[in-house]
């Protein structure tokens, strides 16, 4: 039975005279991992602030269930606050305990296997480390759907690749609906069960990684962004 977390429908956002949603449909499942391609400046990141709520300026309809979360590029982390407590930033606070934070905290980071630096200063983290007390941030409020903006694109290769079986531990372990944006066919084909393609404002395409075969889908893929074999080679 359908179990959506996310509903778009005929959704519309325009900067100006220029438009960069037009009638977007998207539906994300409880559990279901899409990743989202398309050129720069086609929307990506716009869909996901509509999604995140951080954007309310538009047209259509953009429904979510329950809790969304929300991992950028940059980790975003305040440095003046120490690890643990740039994980419960944003947490409600009305009657909670600086204990019961100081758990929930530490519960998160030993997911992604960060509980011992829980009483250090961002700034002494490593890249990989700062994206994921960001992700440990994004699941202390135990999301139905989690929005993922490019969470590993300032990492270097091999930090990325752990990073991405790190995502797909959590996700199978909590299972959220997400949305990965990201410009790597690779990682989206690495990564989601559903793959689609946003181009003029609309999906204009969608695979399903794992029911293909990798190196054929890789080639429909860049096809489908306007990249020929030609110029990947």
């Amino acid at each position: 039975m359908a179990n959506p977390v996310a509903e778009v429908c005929d959704l519309t956002k325009s900067f100006g005279e220029r438009t960069i949603l037009s009638g977007l449909d998207l539906t994300v499942e409880r559990g279901e991992f899409v990743a989202l391609l398309g050129r720069s400046g086609s929307g990506k990141s716009t869909l996901l602030r509509v999604l995140a709520g951080l954007d309310d300026d538009v047209e259509g309809r953009a429904d979510v269930t329950g809790t969304v979360s929300v991992a950028f590029q940059q980790p975003r982390l305040l440095p003046w606050r120490k690890v643990w407590r740039n994980v419960v930033l944003g947490l409600r606070q009305d009657g909670v305990s600086k204990a019961r934070n100081r758990a929930l905290a530490e519960k998160a980071l030993g997911e992604v296997h960060l509980t011992d630096h829980a009483d250090d200063w961002p700034l002494t983290l490593s890249g990989g480390e700062a994206q994921r007390v960001s992700l440990a941030r994004a699941l202390v409020r135990e999301p139905d759907l989690l929005l993922l903006d490019e969470p590993f694109g300032a990492l270097d290769a091999l930090t990325r690749i752990a990073m991405h079986g790190l995502v797909l531990d959590l996700w199978q372990r909590h299972q959220p609906g997400v949305l990965l944006v990201t410009h790597d066919v690779d990682e989206a084909l690495r990564l989601a069960g559903r793959v689609l393609v946003l181009d003029g404002g609309r999906i204009v395409a969608e695979h399903r990684p794992r029911e293909a075969d990798h190196d054929d889908l890789r080639r429909r893929v860049l096809a489908d962004l306007g990249v020929t074999e030609d110029a990947v080679a």
